[in-house]
């Protein structure tokens, strides 16, 4: 796998809102980080390398989404993120199932991987 790097300062930036989205409460006691940690998510993976293209992936469901991320490389992710983002725009209500199932930790987690930060066994 070739390392794709991060610079410290990213790299603290995605763990700590890996962090942040691990904490989200599950339920109705979550629903007001759902707004700024999605966008805190595409502001950070921006930064991490995972611009928004003109077209993405847009996976079916949230498992396909974490099937098609292990083995996902950078510029992988990257149709990844522009896909959730535009699931994100068709289905504001819907939005909260994908975070709830780890679709927005796993891809930081994968970036992390990628960057060399984190073994894939820690994931």
């Amino acid at each position: 796998m070739i390392k794709v790097p991060l610079s410290d300062i990213v790299t603290e930036q995605v763990r700590d809102l890996r962090a942040r989205l691990a904490r989200v409460p599950k339920g109705a006691l979550g629903d007001k980080s759902v707004g700024p940690l999605s966008k805190g998510f595409f502001d950070v993976c921006a930064r991490a390398g995972l611009e928004l293209l003109a077209q993405g992936v847009q996976p079916a469901t949230p498992g396909e989404l974490l099937e098609a991320v292990k083995a996902a490389d950078l510029a992988g992710l990257q149709t990844l993120v522009t896909g959730l983002q535009a699931i994100r725009a068709a289905n504001p209500p819907g939005w909260r199932a994908w975070m709830d199932q780890g679709c927005l930790h796993a891809v930081l987690t994968r970036r992390l991987v990628l960057a060399g930060r984190m073994q894939p066994s820690e994931v």
